[in-house]
């Protein structure tokens, strides 16, 4: 395995297969729903929940309560900077005959804070986590 950087003291190249494997665990009801997750870590962790071709996912309380968990592990592990970037599918616009005109996709990285208030039919999600 190649060297990373150390990003605090409990997050070293000797525990870094013990985090990815934790949030695999975590993830592991969203797994099932038939979502395959990635983890990846070098600077930071990257972890892809959704991908553009996987169905959408609906954010319900079961799915937030998943996402919650992980948060509470990576700060747990030292890491207090966590965004989502995500792309949603926002309505159709509609012509006065009430033909759909164009659909729009919208792409946001906000603080995970944020990002679990939403509900909405997720296209795309990543979970960045780094110290800062």
């Amino acid at each position: 395995m190649k060297y990373l950087k150390r990003f605090n003291e409990s997050v070293d190249k000797y525990n870094v297969e013990e985090i990815k494997q934790t949030i695999r665990e975590i993830l592991l009801p969203i797994s099932d729903m038939g979502y395959e997750i990635s983890v990846n870590i070098d600077a930071g962790i990257i972890i892809r929940v959704v991908s553009y071709t996987d169905p959408k996912l609906k954010m319900n309380d079961e799915v937030k309560d998943e996402f919650i968990r992980m948060v509470d592990y990576l700060e747990s592990s030292g890491f207090n900077s966590i965004e989502a970037l995500y792309v949603k599918k926002a309505q159709s616009y509609k012509s006065r005959s009430g033909h759909s005109l164009e659909t729009t996709e919208i792409q946001e990285r906000v603080d995970f804070s944020e990002f679990i208030t939403k509900e909405f039919e997720l296209r795309n999600l990543l979970f960045f986590a780094k110290v800062s």
